[in-house]
C-alpha cells in the first residue's frame, strides 16, 4: 500500500453539516477501496483563483490516506463524476512532510518574518564615499583616449 494526499474543493454553498457528510462520503469511498484514512483537514473557505462553474468560493479539504495504487483510478473517477466536488487532485504523499500548518499559523509566521526583516537591522559602519568630482575632459582629449584604447592589441 502507498500513501497519498487528496485535496478537493467543495462549493461554498454547502453548510457545515453538509461538508462533514461529504467528508464522510470520501472517507467511505477510500475505505471501500480497501484503503485507510489517516488524517483529514478542513482548510476552510477560500476564494478561487478563477470561477469554476460560476462558483467563486470553495471549501478546501485535505486528506491523507493509504491505498493500493490500483484503486486510485476508481477513487479519481468517483470524485470526477460527482457534482459535489469542484476540483480534486490525488498525489503520492511526501514522506518528509509531517505537519500541515493552519492558515492562522502561516499568517503569524509571515508577520513575524516581516517584523524581523534583516533589511531593517543592516546599518552602515561608515558613510558611503562621495563621488570625487573630476575635471571635465574636452572632446579632443576624449577622442584621443578612445583611439588609444581601440588601437591597443588584445592579447
Amino acid at each position: 500500500m502507498e500513501k497519498y494526499e487528496l485535496l478537493y474543493i467543495i462549493p461554498a454553498k454547502y453548510t457545515e453539516p453538509e461538508i462533514e457528510a461529504l467528508m464522510e462520503k470520501v472517507k467511505g469511498v477510500v475505505s471501500a477501496a480497501s484503503g485507510k484514512v489517516f488524517e483529514m483537514y478542513n482548510l476552510g473557505k477560500r476564494k478561487l483563483a478563477y470561477p469554476i462553474n460560476h462558483v467563486r468560493h470553495g471549501n478546501y479539504i485535505l486528506v491523507y490516506f493509504e491505498a493500493e495504487p490500483a484503486h486510485i483510478a476508481k477513487l479519481n473517477d468517483i470524485l470526477r463524476l460527482s457534482t459535489d466536488f469542484l476540483r480534486h487532485i490525488i498525489v503520492t504523499k511526501d514522506p518528509y512532510l509531517t505537519k500541515i500548518p493552519s492558515i492562522l499559523e502561516v499568517i503569524e509566521i509571515s508577520r513575524r518574518d516581516s517584523d524581523e526583516s534583516p533589511l531593517k537591522e543592516v546599518q552602515l559602519a561608515a558613510p558611503l564615499p562621495q563621488k570625487v568630482a573630476q575635471d571635465p575632459m574636452s572632446m579632443a582629449e576624449l577622442d584621443k583616449k578612445l583611439d588609444e584604447i581601440l588601437t591597443e592589441e588584445v592579447l
